[in-house]
């Protein structure tokens, strides 16, 4: 059985205090981490960091290439961002322009009425 980091008792690198466990808001970001009692070190879950680290770097951004699959055009979303917000092949997301030179991807699952009833909005739009 693996042990959860999360519930391991820390001793402080500094001081050799045990640590007390704490949720830390970073970026409005939740992530757990210890802090020593007796001289405030912090130290985050080695998980959440890197969670922070992949997040930090797609908020910058990250270039990707437009391909096309019959009459569409298709964006792939790089491994790293599909792991993070648990994307896979058949997920559902929902793509909205936020404006001209900006598209918005919400995920979430909508039901196959939803779905339709939005295909038939954006329809009747257009024509």
């Amino acid at each position: 059985m693996k042990r959860d980091l999360w519930d391991a008792i820390h001793k402080c690198s500094k001081c050799d205090a045990v640590m007390k466990r704490k949720e830390i808001t970073i970026e409005g970001e939740k992530v757990r981490g210890w802090e020593c009692t007796k001289c405030d070190e912090t130290v985050l879950h080695p998980q959440d960091a890197q969670r922070m680290l992949l997040l930090s770097k797609l908020k910058r951004g990250l270039s990707v290439k437009i391909g096309e699959l019959g009459k569409s055009l298709v964006v792939r979303i790089p491994k790293e961002m599909a792991s993070l917000y648990n994307l896979s092949k058949g997920g559902q997301v929902t793509i909205k322009a936020e404006s001209e030179s900006k598209i918005e991807l919400e995920i979430g699952n909508l039901s196959a009425e939803e779905l339709e009833d939005d295909i038939k909005h954006m329809y009747k739009r257009i024509a």
